[in-house]
């Protein structure tokens, strides 16, 4: 007679599957307190932003000033009156102010995002592991580098993308639509420039990455962390520089001691006058000369046959911001191709 073991079945386990692990999953485990605190800051920045973009534009549809441009006469509406009263069209226009300052103020918030994300996440990123030792301890449980590395990226890679994509639309949703009812508000400057459209998206892609290289060149923290300011500081103002060089502007010309027209809403590079050989003087101080005839004396004495202003249309808008958002995302694939080399081939 055999006798046969009979098994007693253990416990139910919890769970249908092994559940997630491996460095992704301990990446968003370790940062997800500071991500969910970060989405929050950000979502409340958008509904401002909503909220702001949806009482201007009842306010528009409330006094017909689609189409207008600020302070000059609109759908047979005159500005100005004869007598000392203001007109409907004056006062609209006069209210369209309260919205500007707070655009500005906004924009300008959003062009410290890249930085803040290059020196408060991207920095402390990899240089607090490294500080502290636990990516040796990680290293040393059979976990390749470099695949730790994309996995210590992937998520505030992937939040700084999604967060910076919603504010930039929103704000692009309120500055485009109306932009030329907010005075002397030049597109192609910092703001709005730089926080709308994909171009501060990928500046700030560049700027976590700028903070990763430097937390994992310096090892410490703090050092990576004024690293990543300046460097995304310099990104900054060198693609500002950059940006009306980056497709050929226009020239308008005109007679000497007649400035050019240019479109209403161009942005307006530089100005000054063409000499009979061509060259370019940017000021001869015959235009302060008040006598018509002592000014014509004025341009033949420095051989000056017109007047020049260079700009950028409209049209160029669209195209700058690619241009911009591909030099930025270019510069950030190569970082992110330094690191991983970087870190594979480093010991200790």
């Amino acid at each position: 007679m055999t006798t046969g073991t009979i098994s007693r079945p253990g416990p139910r386990a919890t769970g249908a599957g092994p559940g997630p692990r491996g460095p992704l999953w301990l990446a968003w485990r370790r940062r997800r307190a500071a991500l969910l605190a970060g989405g929050v800051l950000v979502l409340a920045l958008a509904g401002y932003l909503a909220h702001q973009r949806t009482g201007m534009a009842a306010f528009v549809a409330d006094h017909h000033l689609t189409g207008c441009r600020l302070w000059q006469d609109c759908g047979g509406r005159r500005v100005g009156s004869e007598s000392d009263r203001p007109t409907a069209l004056a006062q609209a226009y006069s209210h369209l102010g309260t919205y500007r300052t707070p655009l500005l103020t906004t924009g300008r918030l959003m062009l410290a995002l890249p930085a803040v994300i290059g020196a408060f996440v991207g920095a402390p990123l990899v240089a607090r592991e490294l500080e502290s030792g636990t990516a040796t301890v990680v290293w040393s449980q059979s976990v390749d580098r470099r695949r730790w590395l994309l996995a210590t990226l992937a998520v505030p890679a992937a939040a700084t993308v999604a967060a910076t994509t919603l504010l930039a639309a929103l704000f692009t949703w309120w500055w485009w639509p109306d932009r030329a009812l907010f005075d002397g508000v030049a597109w192609g400057t910092a703001v709005p420039f730089d926080a709308a459209g994909p171009a501060p998206v990928a500046l700030s892609l560049l700027s976590l990455l700028l903070g990763t290289a430097c937390g994992l060149l310096l090892r410490r923290t703090l050092p990576a962390m004024a690293c990543a300011l300046t460097l995304t500081a310099g990104a900054l103002y060198g693609l500002q520089w950059l940006r009306p060089r980056l497709l050929s502007p226009h020239t308008a010309t005109a007679n000497a001691g007649t400035y050019p027209e240019t479109p209403a809403d161009a942005w307006r590079l530089d100005s000054g006058y063409l000499t009979r050989s061509g060259g370019r003087i940017a000021e001869t101080g015959c235009d302060s000369i008040a006598d018509p005839a002592s000014r014509m004396r004025c341009f033949d004495r420095h051989h000056l046959l017109a007047q020049y202003a260079d700009y950028h249309p409209l049209g160029h808008f669209w195209p700058l911001q690619w241009i911009q958002a591909g030099i930025c995302l270019a510069a950030a694939a190569a970082l992110a191709a330094f690191c991983l080399w970087w870190i594979g081939r480093r010991r200790g």
